[in-house]
């Protein structure tokens, strides 16, 4: 039986990470603060959340009469066929979401919309709408950088890969496990990851130990920001350094070909992928609410 690799280590000489114990200050020695997401860069990251359902399979359709884009993948439930992108007016968000509600019972769906809070109109619609009864079923807080960390030192027996089409099919079987995705949608995510990458619309990231696929990443291009999705290590390799690793192979990725940032969403409630990513300057600016109307 042979050890286990030690976890990755920041080399000594790699630059402090914000906030940590060689810079408790924050001061990022010297770095100007960045400046948060503009206007132009939240609708980016509010469309980005809505194509990234349509990457796995969905389709995306304006609505204008109904104030939203619409979202459908028939009999793969709400998390799938939902709203996204409400623009109602102050005064009348409550006949929106009624009119919305009857449009999606009429097709057979449960009333369903994601919103992201910083770019939805009117301000506070979440609340207004539990308000109004509708029930929040899942939320994440949208993070953001615009500077990458340093990658550490690689073990000599680590790879990191760029998936090409031929290997999507390994990707999506290791993130399927990673994230314990129901096998039944696993021919529909080869198709759709397949056809993202011969388009150039994503790139997806694989590290491999001693050959053994371990941890995987996609970066997605957007209108000034890109996206990070699927960002996951295998079970037994977690608290080892593996995320970190891909998140920050990924985020120079993105800053290196062009976007003014990197972003990406995970659960409020996960402290320890919290706790990563604020150690790799992601910043907190938003939440994206997942909200389900009673029948």
């Amino acid at each position: 039986m042979t050890d286990a690799p030690p976890p990755l280590r920041r080399p000594a000489t790699a630059r402090p990470r914000r906030g940590g114990p060689a810079d408790p200050e924050g001061a990022g020695h010297g770095e100007p603060e960045p400046a948060p997401p503009d206007g132009a860069e939240i609708e980016a990251i509010e469309h980005q959340l809505t194509e990234l359902t349509a990457m796995a399979g969905a389709t995306i359709e304006a609505a204008p009469e109904l104030g939203c884009r619409l979202c459908r993948w028939p009999g793969r439930g709400a998390s799938a066929s939902h709203a996204v992108e409400p623009r109602w007016s102050a005064s009348g968000w409550q006949a929106a979401a009624e009119a919305l509600a009857a449009h999606q019972l009429a097709a057979g769906e449960l009333p369903a919309l994601a919103l992201l809070e910083a770019s939805a109109q009117p301000a506070g619609l979440a609340e207004r709408l539990e308000g109004a009864g509708w029930v929040r079923v899942a939320r994440e807080v949208v993070l953001w950088t615009r500077r990458a960390a340093i990658v550490p030192h690689l073990d000599p027996h680590l790879r990191i890969e760029s998936v090409t089409p031929a290997r999507a099919a390994t990707y999506e079987a290791v993130e399927r496990a990673i994230f314990g995705l129901a096998p039944r949608e696993a021919e529909d995510r080869r198709a759709a990851l397949e056809r993202g990458l011969a388009e150039a619309r994503l790139r997806a990231y694989l590290v491999r130990l001693d050959g053994e696929p371990i941890a995987t990443a996609r970066l997605i291009p957007g209108s000034g920001v890109a996206a990070l999705q699927g960002v996951g290590v295998v079970p037994a390799r977690r608290r080892q350094g593996y995320g970190a690793l891909i998140t920050t192979i990924a985020t120079r990725a993105g800053l290196a070909t062009g976007h003014r940032l990197v972003w990406l969403a995970a659960d409020p409630d996960d402290a320890a992928a919290q706790a990563l990513y604020a150690g790799l300057d992601y910043r907190p600016f938003s939440a994206w609410d997942r909200l389900l109307r009673p029948a």
